[in-house]
């Protein structure tokens, strides 16, 4: 394969993990945008999606896990230190050939690359989008810029793209015949400034205090989280669904026996006490706002 030379390029960071798991910190690198695209452009042939583990873009802290237990890079949004290339998911649309128009058109000027992912056919494809940019962003940014660049295609992107701690599996292809595809711009990197004009056009705000902002979720944010989640994102997803059974005046005593259920669906699970206080918790919060 020929190496992908760029006129346009910056560093990017990238924390890797060797596996999904929050706590399976591998490296720390900051290599150039140019590097990244040829990296991502060369698929490995595996049955397993994370065969090369997952990365995020950007940097994360140290922190604990639900049982008091500190691990390296310890993936979760509040650790997230800074982001430096947004990244969207596009799993629902049909024309591959139209989204990318959208793609060219929309973000013409500025660097940006795709490719398709794991489980892509060209009867039903799948893209992940990247625009690196020329400064860093912090994760309240990083949620406001990726539903600009979301709004400004004007196509729907899969709901886990606004977590600024999720981690993407680097290329991985089934069989050496299944199709993958890559298209790039080099340009511009994209600047912060234009992103803030971009966000005022879509009337898109960045949260800046410490208070917790709840948005509506759609099917696709409760599917992914229903049957339990793994290490490093248990108590945020427990948190969002207990909000959602109150919101919805669900009788406490079938929450709670819900929370209990779907616990143990985690991997691994957590201690009950820990399902409790965050019951308690957000039964708090619901009852003094009502």
């Amino acid at each position: 394969m020929n190496k992908i030379q760029l006129d346009n390029d910056t560093q990017v960071s990238v924390v890797w993990y060797k596996n999904v798991s929050s706590k399976s910190f591998k490296n720390f690198y900051t290599p150039k945008w140019s590097e990244l695209v040829n990296l991502l452009s060369d698929p490995v042939v595996s049955s397993d999606k994370y065969f090369r583990g997952s990365v995020v873009y950007g940097d994360i802290s140290n922190g604990v896990d639900d049982e008091g237990v500190e691990y390296e890079k310890y993936r979760n949004d509040n650790n997230v230190l800074y982001r430096d290339v947004l990244v969207l998911d596009y799993d629902d649309e049909d024309d591959l050939s139209m989204l990318h128009k959208s793609i060219k058109s929309e973000l013409e000027g500025f660097a940006w690359f795709w490719h398709t992912t794991f489980r892509h056919t060209n009867e039903s494809p799948r893209i992940r989008l990247y625009m690196p940019l020329s400064e860093r962003i912090n994760a309240n940014e990083y949620r406001a810029y990726v539903r600009t660049i979301a709004q400004k295609i004007a196509c729907k992107i899969d709901s886990g793209s606004y977590e600024p701690s999720r981690a993407m599996a680097l290329p991985v292809i089934k069989t050496e015949k299944h199709p993958f595809e890559f298209q790039y711009n080099d340009a511009a990197i994209l600047d912060k400034s234009t992103l803030k004009e971009w966000a005022k056009l879509f009337n898109i705000t960045i949260q800046t205090t410490s208070k917790p902002k709840f948005e509506k979720r759609d099917s696709s944010h409760w599917g992914r989280i229903a049957y339990g989640v793994e290490d490093g994102g248990r108590n945020t997803a427990l948190t969002s669904i207990l909000g959602h059974l109150f919101s919805k005046r669900v009788d406490e005593h079938l929450i709670y026996a819900f929370a209990l259920a779907w616990n143990e669906l985690c991997n691994p699970p957590m201690k009950r006490s820990r399902v409790e206080s965050t019951f308690k918790s957000v039964r708090k919060i619901h009852n003094n706002n009502n």
